[in-house]
């Protein structure tokens, strides 16, 4: 079971997660706080959770200072903002600040909300796919910093599969020269489009491109 803070300014806000997430019995609320105040009185007394869930839009304060003293003076816990708001330069912002993750408030649903908080546990980051493109830059600008999140963390034997992605060769074809399984390939295939935040062969070689992986 993952806890986490919640972090609202509205008591509906906060029924609102508490009722999205009666489904997911992997999640579970720890603590919730209305206010900035309230959240790092919360990180001060060492509330046992992992992440934290937290909307941009806290009234008379700074997010983004927030963000960045949970990430330099409380690093064991992790940041996802779900906000309305998704536009580049904000997004931009907040990866430099230390977010772990990403979630529009447009897909408030519970099996998309459990999945971006396991993301964070197990990958270290949680950023959905219709926000590749918006990305495309602030990766390009943040690679050092995404890498210590594992987001560019490819095996040796994924990188193999990886170099043969920008040509026209099947995985049947991949596996022949790599004397591997078609299924093999696959998998390794599926598990660099989740670490690069891509669902298809195109979309990882834009991303590796413009990365020179």
């Amino acid at each position: 079971m993952i806890p986490i803070v919640i972090c609202d300014t509205t008591t509906n806000g906060i029924n609102l997660y508490k009722q999205l997430l009666r489904s997911c019995p992997n999640i579970h609320i720890a603590a919730t706080a209305n206010s900035s105040e309230s959240l790092l009185t919360l990180l001060e007394e060492g509330v046992d959770a992992s992440v934290i869930v937290l909307d941009i839009n806290i009234p008379f304060t700074n997010t983004l200072t927030l963000i960045n003293t949970i990430h330099k003076e409380y690093p064991e816990y992790k940041v996802l903002v779900h906000s309305i708001i998704s536009n580049l330069a904000v997004l931009k912002q907040l990866l430099n600040a230390g977010i772990a993750g990403f979630l529009c408030k447009k897909e408030t649903v519970p099996i998309i909300l459990e999945e971006a908080i396991t993301n964070i546990i197990l990958e270290g980051y949680h950023y959905p796919a219709y926000c590749n493109g918006h990305l495309l830059e602030t990766i390009r600008q943040h690679k050092e910093e995404l890498q210590s999140v594992g987001l560019f963390n490819i095996t040796k034997q994924e990188e193999a599969v990886f170099r043969f992605l920008p040509t026209a060769k099947t995985s049947k074809e991949i596996a022949s020269i790599l004397g591997s399984s078609k299924r093999t390939i696959d998998v390794h295939c599926f598990n660099i489009y989740k670490k690069l935040g891509v669902t298809t062969r195109t979309g990882a070689v834009e991303v590796g491109s413009s990365l020179r992986y």
